[in-house]
């Protein structure tokens, strides 16, 4: 019997660390979305996989270079116990920038590939031999090359971002951005995403004027070539943003059939880079039909959600949305409270203290 697609957002701090669950009762799969931080794997991701006894994921899909999402699916590569098969990985590196196949190469070759490919990270995905890149061919995961539909184990995928454009943008900066990640020497990271000015958590908020925020696009690069996509299963179709480009996403969805007066029906939404402002926009919110928003951050860092982000989602959505938070804070707690629920017309879903962190999602 098939039983319900199941989203699972794990502790990944303010990263993404998320666990899809379908199939049937007594034959599981599992698909596994960016790894969050190395805390991550050792103090939740390692349980997870040992407690559900997976021992095999369809894909693995790591969105891109930051280290809120790839530092854990490092920290699970170099676990020398773990004992996982990986049906295909997704993941972009600096061969791919430059239009290369990467194919498995002999043991033989591995060191001269590994340096050519510029991080660590590529050579321990081919020690592990899993195929990489394999519905496209070897290439690029990127809107271009990709099947219409990918199919996947019982999956219907529709690849959204990134494409050429963001890819080429990220060819200059891809060092500096391995180092930001820890996949070489050194350490730094994303611009600050600073509170919104004149926004008080605890104060009330006047939502239809912060949704009215002019809207400044996130321009950061390696952002910009975040894997994103449409998943399909069963009828119901889940987006997971990774930390997109809200152009990128537009022009995607638009490509698919999209419009402002007929938009696409989604039955959940990762929301793009944690709900930060510059990632969330009425042109996108327009395009989409969805009641279930899902927001995957503790606040670390850039104090995500953006009180702007969730007043664009309120204001430009159908009234009786649900929030789902894999953390509670003091960014998104307020959001909790009962005037502005009965006001507006939403629902909030936390996980427990206990569980802090952890939240699943059933549909």
């Amino acid at each position: 019997m098939t039983e319900p697609l199941q989203i699972s957002m794990l502790p990944a701090k303010e990263g993404d660390c998320l666990l899809i669950e379908y199939g049937e009762k007594n034959n599981r799969k599992y698909v596994l979305i960016d790894g969050g931080r190395a805390w991550t794997y050792r103090n939740a991701l390692k349980q997870t996989l040992e407690e559900k006894k997976i021992k095999q994921l369809e894909l693995l899909v790591v969105t891109h270079v930051d280290r809120d999402h790839i530092d854990g699916v490092q920290e699970m590569l170099q676990d020398q116990d773990l004992n996982l098969l990986v049906k295909e990985v997704w993941f972009n590196t600096f061969a791919h920038l430059n239009d290369e196949i990467v194919s498995r190469p002999q043991k033989n070759e591995l060191e001269s590939f590994s340096v050519k490919m510029g991080e660590s990270f590529s050579r321990s995905i081919l020690l592990k031999g899993w195929p990489w890149n394999e519905k496209f061919g070897g290439s690029a995961v990127k809107f271009e090359n990709a099947p219409d539909p990918i199919s996947i184990s019982g999956l219907n995928i529709q690849l959204l971002s990134p494409d050429s454009e963001k890819l080429t943008a990220m060819k200059n900066t891809w060092e500096l951005e391995c180092k930001k990640a820890g996949l070489k020497p050194g350490f730094g990271v994303e611009e600050n995403n600073t509170r919104d000015e004149n926004v008080e958590a605890f104060a009330t908020l006047d939502v239809k004027s912060l949704a009215d925020t002019p809207f400044e696009p996130d321009k950061t690069i390696p952002n910009g070539s975040s894997i994103a996509f449409i998943l399909e299963y069963c009828g119901k179709r889940v987006l997971f943003g990774g930390d997109a480009h809200v152009d990128l996403l537009i022009a995607s969805l638009t490509s698919i059939g999209a419009r402002k007066d007929s938009p696409f029906k989604l039955d959940a939404i990762k929301i793009p880079h944690h709900a930060s402002k510059g990632n969330v926009s009425k042109d996108l919110l327009d395009l989409i039909e969805c009641k279930r928003f899902l927001i995957s951050s503790n606040g670390n860092y850039f104090e995500h959600p953006s009180d702007i982000a969730i007043a664009r989602i309120i204001k430009f959505s159908e009234p009786g949305l649900t929030f789902y938070f894999n953390y509670k804070t003091k960014y998104n707690k307020h959001w909790e409270k009962a005037y502005y629920r009965d006001k507006y017309k939403y629902s909030v879903v936390f996980p427990t203290q206990v569980k802090n962190g952890y939240l699943t999602i059933t549909l």
